[in-house]
């Protein structure tokens, strides 16, 4: 029987013990005072046994905690003293150290590897590329020039349909040509310089309108960063030099004056796009 279970009966036998006991000298006390009737007796009793039954029932888990709490307070000292007094009672004589035998030595066995996963399988067939292979280097650079030039060639596309919609206004259709040659060769390298148009304008106009021009062409630009004022200044200056005689290059810098009241008005991009804005 499993300590727990035969120290509640112990508990019950005590309890039930008492309850009899009390039970009885109840019935003794108050029967007297009936002539010792039975009927009277027999009624004590039974009441006595049920409240005392009543009361234990109620104050049960009182009394198995209390019980439960001075097993853990005293059983542990208990415990503690009987093993100081089994270690006491072995003699340090009887305890001997016996050597371990040396184990034989035996030739080591090959660790098997374990078997690669398909991970490990894929990254073990593709090794990491330090170094580019030149036909990949090549392809790159090739596809990023193709790139580059499909997108200079829709830009100038651009800026040549801006320039044969504005120019004829103020020029003839040879000096229309030669600019549209000149500013596409400067779209292609920043440091060219421009030939000067072969004929005067045909409409007398100050420079205010070729100053717009230019800035309206250069912000479409693939690298507009290279199209600083100074290289905008100067290659108005060169291609239209009857325009721009004994104005210096401070002055020219000078792009949106009066950006809305010329032949040519100033043409922001709006929102990052390039396109132009056409009357």
């Amino acid at each position: 029987m499993e300590s727990s279970i035969k120290d509640k009966y112990i508990i019950l036998g005590f309890v039930g013990f008492a309850i009899v006991l009390i039970s009885s000298f109840a019935t003794l006390v108050v029967t007297d005072n009936f002539n010792q009737d039975n009927f009277v007796r027999w009624i004590v009793f039974v009441c006595c046994n049920l409240l005392g039954w009543l009361l234990y029932f109620s104050f049960q888990t009182l009394i198995f905690d209390t019980y439960e709490i001075y097993k853990i307070k005293f059983g542990k000292k208990e415990a503690v003293a009987e093993t100081i007094e089994v270690q006491e009672e072995v003699p340090q004589s009887t305890v001997t150290e016996v050597a371990p035998e040396p184990a034989p030595e035996l030739a080591p066995e090959p660790m098997s590897e374990p078997s690669p996963t398909n991970e490990e399988a894929t990254i073990q067939a593709q090794p990491i590329e330090l170094t580019i292979a030149p036909d990949l280097h090549e392809k790159n650079r090739a596809d990023y020039a193709s790139r580059e030039h499909r997108e200079l060639e829709e830009r100038i596309r651009m800026v040549m349909e801006y320039c044969h919609y504005y120019l004829p206004r103020i020029a003839d259709q040879e000096t229309v040509n030669h600019i549209c040659v000149e500013v596409g060769k400067w779209m292609e390298s920043f440091k060219y310089k421009p030939k000067p148009i072969p004929n005067p304008l045909t409409k007398d106009i100050n420079n205010i309108p070729l100053r717009h021009f230019v800035w309206n062409i250069s912000e479409r630009f693939l690298y507009k960063k290279y199209y600083n004022g100074d290289i905008r200044a100067n290659f108005v200056k060169a291609l239209f030099p009857k325009a721009f005689a004994g104005i210096d290059l401070s002055t020219i810098k000078n792009f949106k004056v009066e950006p809305l009241k010329t032949e040519i008005p100033i043409d922001e991009p709006e929102n990052g796009k390039l396109d132009f804005h056409y009357e």
